[in-house]
């Protein structure tokens, strides 16, 4: 019989290091490898990187089990979390859905800033922490009012034998929230899986604007500028496909929630198909931006020891200055 606590732990600690590696690879280029011409933009890459970062090590330090039984929610945890007790392991997994929340709204803000700097000028560096510091409060509400849902780990483990008597729970950590209803826990519900739709609907009619603005030929920006914006909104499109796993988790969550079924493969799943979000993310500013991409090959090549081939001799100027870009 497939012990799929062994197995979701490894998958979870490799795509969650590898997660964390790449984040902090994304930070670095953010902060020291981008173009003037998109530096203010940076404020936001890094608060990306950072916010990603963070739901990967929160996610190694729970890998999260979720099983719903009719009003009640318990988790199993089995990360290294698991050494310091239960509520040391509801804190973490509180803090890593409140870092997945603010990924969305953060992908939102990105869209919105795009769409904003092909009219008018871009904002400062202090202006966008501001705005950022506006949307991280729903999810800061979130992580806050979350620590007032978790009930006694005996209550959850007395509900999870009556209603699962064939698992075998010992050992493993347990928490959990006994009636979902209450406010605490009914808000995280809703913030994690209600403005999925809002927010994708609102980055298709920004990005069609994006699209729009840069294809009008009157637009005053340089060759490389419009470049380096094309660039930018294919790593946004790539990663607004992304969180497309949020709908498996999604699903995976309401299949056990309403009853449909439940097995051990799906309550891992839920959590599964989330870390994938921040582990990909960083892949699209990799792949998509020239500069960064440049970097991570000459790097490589570098510590190869190999030579690159340079396909042209005449450089990008990636440093005019333009009145819309910060």
């Amino acid at each position: 019989m497939l012990d799929f606590a062994i197995i979701f732990s490894y998958a979870h600690a490799i795509i969650a290091i590898l997660g964390m590696c790449f984040n902090a690879l994304l930070a670095y280029l953010a902060l020291f490898q981008t173009p003037r011409v998109i530096k203010s933009y940076a404020t936001l890459i890094v608060n990306f990187a950072i916010t990603d970062f963070f739901a990967c090590m929160f996610d190694f330090f729970v890998q999260q089990r979720l099983i719903p039984s009719g009003l009640t929610l318990a988790y199993v945890s089995n990360g290294f979390c698991s050494h310091f007790g239960p509520t040391t392991c509801y804190v973490a997994y509180s803090l890593m859905l409140h870092f997945l929340s603010h990924s969305l709204w953060s992908l939102l803000l990105s869209f919105s800033y795009r769409c904003y700097i092909l009219y008018k000028p871009a904002p400062t560096r202090h202006h966008l922490v501001f705005i950022l510091l506006l949307i991280y409060m729903p999810s800061l509400f979130q992580w806050v009012s979350f620590l007032w849902a978790q009930d006694e780990p005996e209550e959850i483990r007395s509900v999870l034998k009556e209603a699962f008597p064939s698992y075998n729970l010992t050992g493993h950590t347990v928490t959990g929230t006994k009636n979902i209803l209450c406010f605490s826990a009914l808000y995280t519900i809703l913030h994690m899986t209600l403005p999925i739709t809002p927010v994708y609907i609102c980055i298709l009619i920004l990005r069609r604007k994006i699209i729009s603005r840069l294809s009008y030929q009157g637009v005053n920006i340089t060759k490389d500028t419009k470049n380096l914006h094309s660039q930018l909104l294919m790593a946004l499109t790539y990663q607004a496909a992304i969180p497309g796993f949020y709908l498996f988790s999604v699903a995976s969550y309401a299949i056990g929630q309403f009853g449909i079924y439940n097995h051990p493969a799906l309550e891992y799943f839920t959590f599964s198909s989330f870390l994938f979000i921040p582990f990909l993310s960083p892949l699209a500013s990799f792949i998509f931006v020239t500069p960064y991409r440049k970097f991570i090959k000459h790097s490589f090549f570098k510590m190869a020891h190999v030579e690159p081939t340079e396909n042209s001799s005449t450089p990008h100027n990636y440093t005019n200055h333009i009145h819309v870009i910060g």
